[in-house]
């Protein structure tokens, strides 16, 4: 045999032999893959009716009993919905004559979707824009009917713990639903973690 025909059959035979042990020496290989769809809650953003204070909005949440650690950032600033009008369930006079001056003037000086409007006992509560606070009509129509715009004093509750600054979904859920029901709360809205 000459020289290259030896060379090329050693190479061939190398290869079979590195193609068979490959077929029956195992590898490690990690196989488990960690798949975590939890989502998680690093706080949330909770809206407090008009004029409470921080000591007020501690002694709810500690009434609470949250389990985890928590800081607490009070009267932010940062969110939209800051104004708010209380009216009766059954008062439909005065709806009606806001919508209609809203219609004539082309201005969104509430938000009454139905999913906006907040329920609390025999009052709806109605999101106002800070454009109708400054608006001289809207607050004639408030007048009219011994209205009040109050100002919602906003906190955000941050989950705090030595390992992780977040809380599964389903507890942010449930402690959600459990602080809905105090009624100096309109509304809560949770922070994801993504």
């Amino acid at each position: 045999m000459s020289r290259i025909n030896k060379k090329v059959a050693f190479f061939i035979v190398f290869l079979i032999l590195v193609i068979i042990a490959g077929l029956f020496v195992k590898t490690p290989v990690d196989t488990e893959t960690q798949v975590n769809d939890e989502l998680k809650v690093g706080g949330m953003y909770i809206q407090f009716e008009d004029g409470i204070s921080d000591s007020e909005v501690q002694t709810i949440l500690e009434s609470y009993n949250l389990t985890m650690n928590y800081s607490i950032k009070y009267n932010i600033d940062h969110v939209a919905d800051k104004y708010y009008i209380m009216l009766d369930k059954d008062n439909w006079d005065i709806r009606r004559e806001l919508s209609q001056k809203m219609k004539e003037e082309k201005k969104d000086w509430i938000i009454s979707s139905p999913s906006q409007v907040i329920r609390k006992g025999d009052y709806h509560v109605f999101t106002v824009s800070e454009q109708a606070v400054q608006d001289e009509n809207f607050l004639e129509i408030l007048d009219k009917y011994d209205i009040q715009v109050k100002k919602s004093t906003w906190c955000y509750i941050r989950f705090e713990d030595e390992s992780k600054n977040w809380i599964p979904e389903k507890d942010a859920i449930r402690i959600k639903s459990e602080l809905e029901k105090n009624e100096n709360i309109f509304s809560i809205y949770l922070d994801y973690r993504y």
